[in-house]
Protein backbone atom coordinates (compact mmCIF):
# COMPACT_ATOMS: atom_id res chain seq x y z
CA UNK A 1 0.00 0.00 0.00
CA UNK A 2 1.47 3.30 -1.13
CA UNK A 3 1.62 6.15 1.82
CA UNK A 4 -0.95 7.85 -0.39
CA UNK A 5 -3.41 5.07 0.38
CA UNK A 6 -2.67 4.39 3.52
CA UNK A 7 -6.00 5.00 6.03
CA UNK A 8 -5.68 8.38 8.14
CA UNK A 9 -4.49 7.55 11.82
CA UNK A 10 -7.53 7.33 13.92
CA UNK A 11 -8.10 10.54 15.97
CA UNK A 12 -7.40 10.43 19.59
CA UNK A 13 -10.21 10.36 22.08
CA UNK A 14 -9.54 13.21 25.09
CA UNK A 15 -12.08 15.27 26.64
CA UNK A 16 -14.10 17.63 25.39
CA UNK A 17 -12.56 20.19 27.32
CA UNK A 18 -8.91 19.25 26.76
CA UNK A 19 -9.73 19.06 22.78
CA UNK A 20 -11.16 22.89 22.67
CA UNK A 21 -8.54 24.03 25.02
CA UNK A 22 -5.64 22.29 23.38
CA UNK A 23 -6.97 23.75 19.83
CA UNK A 24 -7.08 27.29 20.95
CA UNK A 25 -3.66 26.26 22.09
CA UNK A 26 -1.92 25.11 18.63
CA UNK A 27 -3.76 28.03 16.63
CA UNK A 28 -2.50 30.67 18.79
CA UNK A 29 1.06 29.41 18.79
CA UNK A 30 2.11 31.80 16.01
CA UNK A 31 0.82 35.04 18.03
CA UNK A 32 2.72 33.67 21.53
CA UNK A 33 5.99 32.98 19.85
CA UNK A 34 5.67 36.47 18.25
CA UNK A 35 4.81 37.80 22.02
CA UNK A 36 7.76 35.46 23.19
CA UNK A 37 5.81 33.17 24.94
CA UNK A 38 6.55 29.62 23.41
CA UNK A 39 5.99 27.60 26.30
CA UNK A 40 1.67 28.63 26.37
CA UNK A 41 -0.59 26.34 28.72
CA UNK A 42 -4.12 26.27 28.00
CA UNK A 43 -6.20 28.11 30.83
CA UNK A 44 -9.41 26.43 32.47
CA UNK A 45 -11.20 29.22 33.25
CA UNK A 46 -14.02 27.26 34.88
CA UNK A 47 -13.03 28.56 38.62
CA UNK A 48 -11.88 32.12 37.47
CA UNK A 49 -14.15 33.41 34.60
CA UNK A 50 -12.60 35.71 32.21
CA UNK A 51 -9.63 38.31 32.95
CA UNK A 52 -10.81 41.46 34.03
CA UNK A 53 -8.15 42.90 32.38
CA UNK A 54 -8.18 46.75 33.08
CA UNK A 55 -6.13 46.74 36.03
CA UNK A 56 -6.07 50.30 37.44
CA UNK A 57 -8.90 52.12 39.07
CA UNK A 58 -8.41 55.52 39.80
CA UNK A 59 -4.94 55.56 40.60
CA UNK A 60 -5.78 52.03 42.54
CA UNK A 61 -5.32 48.32 41.65
CA UNK A 62 -8.75 46.95 40.24
CA UNK A 63 -9.61 44.40 42.84
CA UNK A 64 -10.86 42.34 41.14
CA UNK A 65 -7.69 41.96 38.48
CA UNK A 66 -5.63 41.04 41.86
CA UNK A 67 -8.29 38.55 42.82
CA UNK A 68 -7.96 36.86 39.62
CA UNK A 69 -4.07 36.95 39.83
CA UNK A 70 -3.68 36.37 43.45
CA UNK A 71 -4.49 32.11 42.88
CA UNK A 72 -1.99 29.00 42.68
CA UNK A 73 -2.24 27.28 39.48
CA UNK A 74 -2.75 23.59 39.11
CA UNK A 75 -1.41 21.35 36.22
CA UNK A 76 -3.94 19.23 35.47
CA UNK A 77 -4.23 15.50 33.72
CA UNK A 78 -5.39 16.93 30.22
CA UNK A 79 -2.59 19.07 29.82
CA UNK A 80 -4.17 22.75 30.39
CA UNK A 81 -3.85 24.83 33.81
CA UNK A 82 -6.45 26.04 36.30
CA UNK A 83 -7.03 27.10 39.78
CA UNK A 84 -8.57 25.35 42.80
CA UNK A 85 -9.44 29.18 44.34
CA UNK A 86 -6.51 29.06 46.94
CA UNK A 87 -5.31 32.50 46.98
CA UNK A 88 -1.22 32.68 46.31
CA UNK A 89 -0.71 34.42 49.11
CA UNK A 90 -2.06 32.40 51.46
CA UNK A 91 -0.70 29.54 49.95
CA UNK A 92 2.86 30.83 49.58
CA UNK A 93 2.08 32.14 53.57
CA UNK A 94 1.00 28.17 54.52
CA UNK A 95 4.53 26.78 52.64
CA UNK A 96 7.16 29.67 54.23
CA UNK A 97 5.73 28.65 57.73
CA UNK A 98 6.44 24.86 57.07
CA UNK A 99 10.17 25.51 55.93
CA UNK A 100 13.32 25.68 58.93
CA UNK A 101 16.52 26.22 57.94
CA UNK A 102 18.61 23.14 59.33
CA UNK A 103 22.07 22.49 59.98
CA UNK A 104 23.86 19.59 58.12
CA UNK A 105 25.48 16.67 60.65
CA UNK A 106 28.93 18.39 60.69
CA UNK A 107 27.81 22.08 61.45
CA UNK A 108 25.02 20.93 63.80
CA UNK A 109 28.28 19.24 65.63
CA UNK A 110 30.47 22.59 65.64
CA UNK A 111 27.72 24.29 66.77
CA UNK A 112 26.71 21.89 69.55
CA UNK A 113 30.62 21.40 70.56
CA UNK A 114 30.65 25.27 70.75
CA UNK A 115 27.43 25.58 73.06
CA UNK A 116 29.19 22.77 75.75
CA UNK A 117 32.33 24.81 76.04
CA UNK A 118 30.61 28.18 76.60
CA UNK A 119 28.07 26.28 78.60
CA UNK A 120 27.87 28.59 81.49
CA UNK A 121 27.51 31.31 79.56
CA UNK A 122 24.64 29.80 77.38
CA UNK A 123 22.68 28.58 80.41
CA UNK A 124 23.18 32.44 82.02
CA UNK A 125 21.78 33.72 78.85
CA UNK A 126 18.85 31.13 78.91
CA UNK A 127 18.01 31.98 82.16
CA UNK A 128 18.27 35.63 81.55
CA UNK A 129 16.49 35.83 78.64
CA UNK A 130 13.56 33.73 80.61
CA UNK A 131 13.68 36.04 83.95
CA UNK A 132 13.06 39.31 81.74
CA UNK A 133 11.55 37.95 78.42
CA UNK A 134 9.52 35.47 79.45
CA UNK A 135 9.02 31.67 77.67
CA UNK A 136 10.00 30.44 74.28
CA UNK A 137 8.03 30.35 71.60
CA UNK A 138 6.25 26.48 71.34
CA UNK A 139 8.62 26.02 68.33
CA UNK A 140 11.86 26.55 70.24
CA UNK A 141 12.46 23.09 71.82
CA UNK A 142 16.64 23.11 71.93
CA UNK A 143 18.98 24.85 73.65
CA UNK A 144 20.77 25.47 70.16
CA UNK A 145 17.48 26.60 68.80
CA UNK A 146 16.63 28.79 72.03
CA UNK A 147 20.35 30.30 71.58
CA UNK A 148 19.45 31.47 67.86
CA UNK A 149 16.04 32.68 68.73
CA UNK A 150 17.58 35.22 71.25
CA UNK A 151 20.48 36.16 68.58
CA UNK A 152 17.81 36.64 66.28
CA UNK A 153 15.60 38.42 68.34
CA UNK A 154 18.73 40.98 69.72
CA UNK A 155 20.42 41.70 66.76
CA UNK A 156 17.34 41.83 64.00
CA UNK A 157 14.35 42.77 66.40
CA UNK A 158 16.28 45.66 69.11
CA UNK A 159 18.95 46.18 66.10
CA UNK A 160 19.01 49.17 63.22
CA UNK A 161 17.46 47.81 60.10
CA UNK A 162 19.69 45.37 58.02
CA UNK A 163 22.24 45.24 61.57
CA UNK A 164 24.64 42.00 60.68
CA UNK A 165 25.66 39.62 63.08
CA UNK A 166 29.18 40.48 62.62
CA UNK A 167 29.08 44.03 63.22
CA UNK A 168 27.55 43.54 66.25
CA UNK A 169 29.68 41.25 67.42
CA UNK A 170 32.66 43.68 66.35
CA UNK A 171 30.73 46.57 68.45
CA UNK A 172 32.58 48.12 71.40
CA UNK A 173 29.20 49.85 72.04
CA UNK A 174 26.51 46.85 70.98
CA UNK A 175 23.92 48.46 73.44
CA UNK A 176 24.19 51.86 70.73
CA UNK A 177 23.19 49.33 67.49
CA UNK A 178 20.24 48.39 69.31
CA UNK A 179 17.40 51.56 69.90
CA UNK A 180 14.27 49.14 70.39
CA UNK A 181 16.10 47.40 73.22
CA UNK A 182 13.31 46.73 76.18
CA UNK A 183 13.81 48.49 79.50
CA UNK A 184 16.25 46.49 81.61
CA UNK A 185 17.30 44.19 78.98
CA UNK A 186 20.92 45.35 79.51
CA UNK A 187 22.25 42.11 80.86
CA UNK A 188 20.84 39.59 77.95
CA UNK A 189 23.15 41.72 75.50
CA UNK A 190 26.06 41.36 77.46
CA UNK A 191 25.07 37.76 78.33
CA UNK A 192 24.80 37.35 74.60
CA UNK A 193 28.44 39.32 73.57
CA UNK A 194 30.09 36.72 76.00
CA UNK A 195 27.92 34.03 74.54
CA UNK A 196 29.63 35.55 70.87
CA UNK A 197 32.92 35.64 72.24
CA UNK A 198 33.22 32.37 73.34
CA UNK A 199 31.66 30.34 70.56
CA UNK A 200 33.76 32.34 67.71
CA UNK A 201 34.56 29.34 66.28
CA UNK A 202 31.18 28.76 64.83
CA UNK A 203 31.01 32.54 63.89
CA UNK A 204 30.33 32.04 60.26
CA UNK A 205 27.71 29.27 60.95
CA UNK A 206 25.99 31.16 63.80
CA UNK A 207 25.66 34.33 60.86
CA UNK A 208 24.12 31.83 58.51
CA UNK A 209 21.43 30.75 60.77
CA UNK A 210 20.69 34.43 61.81
CA UNK A 211 20.75 35.71 58.03
CA UNK A 212 18.83 32.79 56.57
CA UNK A 213 16.13 32.36 59.52
CA UNK A 214 15.95 36.47 59.53
CA UNK A 215 15.12 36.43 55.78
CA UNK A 216 12.56 33.58 55.95
CA UNK A 217 10.60 35.54 59.07
CA UNK A 218 11.03 39.00 57.30
CA UNK A 219 9.28 37.01 54.36
CA UNK A 220 6.37 35.76 56.04
CA UNK A 221 5.34 38.99 57.59
CA UNK A 222 5.61 41.03 54.58
CA UNK A 223 3.01 38.76 53.28
CA UNK A 224 1.18 37.65 56.65
CA UNK A 225 -2.42 39.62 56.32
CA UNK A 226 -2.25 39.98 60.61
CA UNK A 227 0.97 42.54 59.73
CA UNK A 228 -0.68 44.54 56.60
CA UNK A 229 0.07 48.14 57.45
CA UNK A 230 -3.09 50.68 57.40
CA UNK A 231 -1.88 52.20 54.76
CA UNK A 232 0.15 50.96 51.84
CA UNK A 233 3.89 51.27 52.64
CA UNK A 234 6.82 49.39 50.46
CA UNK A 235 6.70 45.54 49.24
CA UNK A 236 2.09 46.98 50.01
CA UNK A 237 -0.43 48.80 47.60
CA UNK A 238 -4.08 49.64 48.19
CA UNK A 239 -6.86 47.86 46.06
CA UNK A 240 -10.32 49.12 45.10
CA UNK A 241 -13.56 47.72 43.92
CA UNK A 242 -16.60 49.13 42.16
CA UNK A 243 -17.92 50.65 45.29
CA UNK A 244 -15.02 52.62 46.41
CA UNK A 245 -14.02 49.90 49.09
CA UNK A 246 -9.98 50.09 49.85
CA UNK A 247 -8.07 47.15 51.44
CA UNK A 248 -4.24 47.07 51.77
CA UNK A 249 -2.68 43.62 50.05
CA UNK A 250 1.14 42.28 48.95
CA UNK A 251 2.06 44.14 46.12
CA UNK A 252 1.71 42.90 42.77
CA UNK A 253 2.09 45.30 39.82
CA UNK A 254 1.26 44.82 36.17
CA UNK A 255 4.46 45.47 33.58
CA UNK A 256 1.70 46.77 30.95
CA UNK A 257 -0.44 49.80 31.61
CA UNK A 258 -4.46 49.99 30.60
CA UNK A 259 -3.66 52.25 27.69
CA UNK A 260 -1.19 49.22 26.65
CA UNK A 261 -3.70 46.64 26.92
CA UNK A 262 -7.18 48.60 26.11
CA UNK A 263 -4.65 49.90 22.64
CA UNK A 264 -3.84 46.39 21.52
CA UNK A 265 -6.68 44.39 23.08
CA UNK A 266 -9.10 46.86 20.85
CA UNK A 267 -6.99 48.74 18.06
CA UNK A 268 -8.78 51.17 15.74
CA UNK A 269 -7.80 49.17 13.09
CA UNK A 270 -5.61 45.67 12.50
CA UNK A 271 -4.38 43.83 15.60
CA UNK A 272 -3.11 40.11 15.91
CA UNK A 273 -5.72 37.40 15.51
CA UNK A 274 -6.02 33.62 15.35
CA UNK A 275 -8.96 30.96 15.03
CA UNK A 276 -9.84 27.75 16.19
CA UNK A 277 -11.96 25.81 13.99
CA UNK A 278 -13.92 22.44 15.16
CA UNK A 279 -16.52 19.93 13.81
CA UNK A 280 -19.26 19.08 16.17
CA UNK A 281 -21.64 16.66 15.41
CA UNK A 282 -24.65 15.56 16.98
CA UNK A 283 -24.98 11.83 18.05
CA UNK A 284 -27.77 12.06 20.19
CA UNK A 285 -29.76 15.05 21.99
CA UNK A 286 -27.59 14.63 25.12
CA UNK A 287 -24.27 14.06 23.57
CA UNK A 288 -22.06 16.04 20.87
CA UNK A 289 -19.18 15.19 19.27
CA UNK A 290 -16.53 17.60 18.37
CA UNK A 291 -13.14 17.08 16.06
CA UNK A 292 -10.23 19.74 16.31
CA UNK A 293 -9.10 20.79 13.11
CA UNK A 294 -5.34 21.00 13.88
CA UNK A 295 -4.84 18.18 16.80
CA UNK A 296 -7.31 15.77 14.93
CA UNK A 297 -8.66 14.88 18.49
CA UNK A 298 -12.09 14.34 19.08
CA UNK A 299 -13.72 15.22 22.19
CA UNK A 300 -17.77 13.99 23.63
CA UNK A 301 -19.48 15.93 26.04
CA UNK A 302 -22.79 17.65 26.06
CA UNK A 303 -23.68 20.07 23.22
CA UNK A 304 -24.68 22.20 26.05
CA UNK A 305 -21.11 22.27 27.58
CA UNK A 306 -19.36 22.79 24.50
CA UNK A 307 -21.69 25.92 23.87
CA UNK A 308 -24.84 27.36 24.61
CA UNK A 309 -26.69 30.74 23.64
CA UNK A 310 -29.26 32.25 26.20
CA UNK A 311 -31.27 35.53 25.84
CA UNK A 312 -34.04 36.72 28.14
CA UNK A 313 -36.48 34.37 27.13
CA UNK A 314 -35.12 31.77 25.81
CA UNK A 315 -31.70 28.89 25.96
CA UNK A 316 -30.65 26.68 23.74
CA UNK A 317 -27.39 24.59 22.39
CA UNK A 318 -26.02 24.75 19.03
CA UNK A 319 -27.95 22.22 17.91
CA UNK A 320 -31.67 22.59 19.78
CA UNK A 321 -32.96 25.08 18.21
CA UNK A 322 -34.00 23.35 15.24
CA UNK A 323 -34.22 19.36 15.03
CA UNK A 324 -32.86 18.82 11.58
CA UNK A 325 -29.57 20.00 12.44
CA UNK A 326 -26.79 17.60 13.23
CA UNK A 327 -23.36 18.31 12.37
CA UNK A 328 -21.99 22.14 12.42
CA UNK A 329 -18.11 23.32 11.46
CA UNK A 330 -17.20 25.89 14.83
CA UNK A 331 -14.82 28.44 13.98
CA UNK A 332 -13.76 30.96 16.95
CA UNK A 333 -11.88 34.03 15.90
CA UNK A 334 -9.57 35.50 18.87
CA UNK A 335 -8.88 39.20 17.42
CA UNK A 336 -6.48 41.60 19.48
CA UNK A 337 -4.37 39.67 20.94
CA UNK A 338 -1.54 41.00 23.57
CA UNK A 339 0.19 40.37 26.89
CA UNK A 340 -0.88 40.91 30.69
CA UNK A 341 2.07 40.66 32.68
CA UNK A 342 2.15 40.43 36.85
CA UNK A 343 4.92 40.95 39.03
CA UNK A 344 5.21 40.10 42.36
CA UNK A 345 7.42 42.75 45.07
CA UNK A 346 10.57 41.08 45.61
CA UNK A 347 11.60 40.83 48.68
CA UNK A 348 14.82 43.05 49.29
CA UNK A 349 17.65 41.27 51.75
CA UNK A 350 19.24 45.10 52.15
CA UNK A 351 15.49 46.42 53.54
CA UNK A 352 13.40 43.88 54.32
CA UNK A 353 11.05 45.40 52.49
CA UNK A 354 9.05 42.74 49.70
CA UNK A 355 7.28 39.10 50.27
CA UNK A 356 7.94 37.57 47.15
CA UNK A 357 11.04 35.34 47.45
CA UNK A 358 10.87 31.92 46.38
CA UNK A 359 14.49 30.75 46.86
CA UNK A 360 13.89 29.01 50.01
CA UNK A 361 10.38 27.00 48.37
CA UNK A 362 13.01 25.96 45.70
CA UNK A 363 16.02 25.25 48.34
CA UNK A 364 13.38 23.43 50.66
CA UNK A 365 11.63 21.19 48.13
CA UNK A 366 15.24 20.36 46.39
CA UNK A 367 17.15 20.03 49.54
CA UNK A 368 21.30 19.30 48.71
CA UNK A 369 22.05 16.29 50.63
CA UNK A 370 24.62 16.80 53.91
CA UNK A 371 24.14 20.65 53.63
CA UNK A 372 22.67 23.19 55.73
CA UNK A 373 19.79 24.89 54.32
CA UNK A 374 16.43 25.58 54.40
CA UNK A 375 14.15 22.24 54.64
CA UNK A 376 10.52 21.15 55.17
CA UNK A 377 9.22 20.44 58.57
CA UNK A 378 6.01 19.27 57.60
CA UNK A 379 6.48 18.93 54.41
CA UNK A 380 3.37 20.53 52.44
CA UNK A 381 0.59 19.25 50.39
CA UNK A 382 2.03 20.30 47.28
CA UNK A 383 3.91 18.98 43.70
CA UNK A 384 6.28 21.58 43.91
CA UNK A 385 7.37 20.04 40.34
CA UNK A 386 7.22 22.10 36.95
CA UNK A 387 3.92 20.87 35.91
CA UNK A 388 2.86 20.14 39.18
CA UNK A 389 0.13 22.19 41.47
CA UNK A 390 1.98 25.23 43.13
CA UNK A 391 2.11 27.53 40.48
CA UNK A 392 1.56 30.96 39.81
CA UNK A 393 1.13 33.24 36.48
CA UNK A 394 4.34 34.66 35.01
CA UNK A 395 2.59 35.80 31.83
CA UNK A 396 -1.16 35.78 30.57
CA UNK A 397 -1.96 35.68 26.63
CA UNK A 398 -5.07 37.26 26.17
CA UNK A 399 -8.14 38.61 23.55
CA UNK A 400 -10.88 39.75 23.12
CA UNK A 401 -14.40 37.44 23.51
CA UNK A 402 -14.58 35.24 20.04
CA UNK A 403 -15.95 35.68 17.30
CA UNK A 404 -18.11 32.52 16.88
CA UNK A 405 -19.48 31.18 13.34
CA UNK A 406 -21.33 28.53 13.34
CA UNK A 407 -22.03 26.82 9.42
CA UNK A 408 -24.71 24.41 9.04
CA UNK A 409 -25.35 22.44 6.03
CA UNK A 410 -29.65 22.87 5.92
CA UNK A 411 -31.85 24.88 3.71
CA UNK A 412 -34.10 25.62 6.90
CA UNK A 413 -32.70 29.47 6.97
CA UNK A 414 -36.44 30.23 8.28
CA UNK A 415 -35.35 28.19 11.86
CA UNK A 416 -32.95 30.65 12.11
CA UNK A 417 -34.62 33.62 11.18
CA UNK A 418 -37.25 33.00 13.79
CA UNK A 419 -35.13 32.04 16.77
CA UNK A 420 -32.02 35.04 16.16
CA UNK A 421 -33.68 37.55 15.22
CA UNK A 422 -31.30 40.16 12.98
CA UNK A 423 -29.25 42.09 15.75
CA UNK A 424 -30.81 39.81 18.78
CA UNK A 425 -28.46 39.74 21.93
CA UNK A 426 -27.55 36.78 23.39
CA UNK A 427 -25.01 35.42 26.79
CA UNK A 428 -23.06 32.77 25.43
CA UNK A 429 -21.85 29.73 27.60
CA UNK A 430 -18.32 28.47 26.92
CA UNK A 431 -16.94 25.08 28.05
CA UNK A 432 -19.43 25.95 30.96
CA UNK A 433 -18.42 29.25 31.45
CA UNK A 434 -19.90 32.38 30.79
CA UNK A 435 -17.98 34.39 28.22
CA UNK A 436 -18.03 38.21 28.67
CA UNK A 437 -19.02 37.70 32.11
CA UNK A 438 -22.20 35.53 30.80
CA UNK A 439 -24.12 38.88 30.48
CA UNK A 440 -27.63 37.52 28.45
CA UNK A 441 -26.74 41.06 25.89
CA UNK A 442 -23.35 40.81 26.15
CA UNK A 443 -22.94 38.94 22.04
CA UNK A 444 -24.92 39.53 19.12
CA UNK A 445 -26.13 37.21 16.55
CA UNK A 446 -26.64 37.28 12.70
CA UNK A 447 -27.58 35.05 10.24
CA UNK A 448 -26.73 34.30 6.75
CA UNK A 449 -27.60 31.65 4.00
CA UNK A 450 -25.46 30.56 1.18
CA UNK A 451 -28.03 29.38 -1.42
CA UNK A 452 -24.94 27.90 -3.62
CA UNK A 453 -23.18 25.80 -1.16
CA UNK A 454 -26.43 25.01 0.35
CA UNK A 455 -25.10 26.01 4.10
CA UNK A 456 -26.39 28.56 6.98
CA UNK A 457 -24.22 30.42 9.28
CA UNK A 458 -24.78 32.00 12.47
CA UNK A 459 -22.32 34.38 13.85
CA UNK A 460 -22.43 35.70 17.61
CA UNK A 461 -19.69 38.90 17.66
CA UNK A 462 -19.17 40.28 21.14
CA UNK A 463 -20.65 43.16 21.62
CA UNK A 464 -17.72 44.93 23.36
CA UNK A 465 -16.78 47.70 25.23
CA UNK A 466 -20.40 49.08 23.50
CA UNK A 467 -22.16 47.82 26.54
CA UNK A 468 -22.96 50.23 29.33
CA UNK A 469 -19.97 48.61 31.43
CA UNK A 470 -17.25 50.24 33.54
CA UNK A 471 -13.50 50.32 32.63
CA UNK A 472 -12.94 47.95 35.62
CA UNK A 473 -15.24 45.35 34.87
CA UNK A 474 -14.46 44.92 31.02
CA UNK A 475 -13.07 41.05 30.81
CA UNK A 476 -10.86 39.44 28.49
CA UNK A 477 -10.52 36.00 26.99
CA UNK A 478 -7.22 33.89 28.23
CA UNK A 479 -6.38 32.38 25.45
CA UNK A 480 -3.02 30.87 27.62
CA UNK A 481 -0.61 31.17 30.24
CA UNK A 482 3.27 31.13 31.07
CA UNK A 483 3.28 29.30 34.63
CA UNK A 484 6.11 29.45 37.10
CA UNK A 485 6.42 26.43 39.43
CA UNK A 486 8.62 28.16 42.29
CA UNK A 487 9.32 25.04 44.21
CA UNK A 488 10.90 23.47 40.80
CA UNK A 489 14.51 22.53 41.18
CA UNK A 490 14.66 23.58 37.51
CA UNK A 491 12.64 25.38 34.57
CA UNK A 492 14.25 24.85 31.60
CA UNK A 493 10.81 26.04 29.57
CA UNK A 494 9.32 28.28 31.99
CA UNK A 495 10.28 32.20 32.14
CA UNK A 496 11.04 33.26 35.71
CA UNK A 497 8.86 36.39 37.18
Amino acid sequence: MSAATKPAAAATTLSLQNVVLTEIQSAANQAAVANHMPNLLPVNEASLGDLPWFWQNGTNFNKLSYEWINNIFVHSNDGNVGTSGEPLTTAYLNVLDDITFVLDAADQAAVNNANLKAAVTANTLISDWTTTQGPFPPNVTTQAAELAFITSQVVTSWGTPGLLLGTFRNSTNPTALLPNIPLGAEQIVADLMEYLNVTSPVENIQSAVLSSNNQLKQTKNNVDPVNEPATATAGFMEIVDDKGNMQVVPEITIVESTAQILNALLPSSGGTSFSAKYTATAQNSSTVQVTSAAIGAVGVGAPDLFLAFKSESSSFNMFSFASSLTSCEVTLLFNGVTTFTPTYSPYNVSTGFGWWNPDPIEQAANPAPNQSGYNFTPTPPFNFGVNGNFGVISRLLISQQPIISLTYSTSDFAAFQEVFQQDSKWGITFLGIGLGGGSSSYYQAQTSQDSSTGTVTLTMSPVGITTPITPTDQLAYVVGAQILWPGASTSPNQPGI
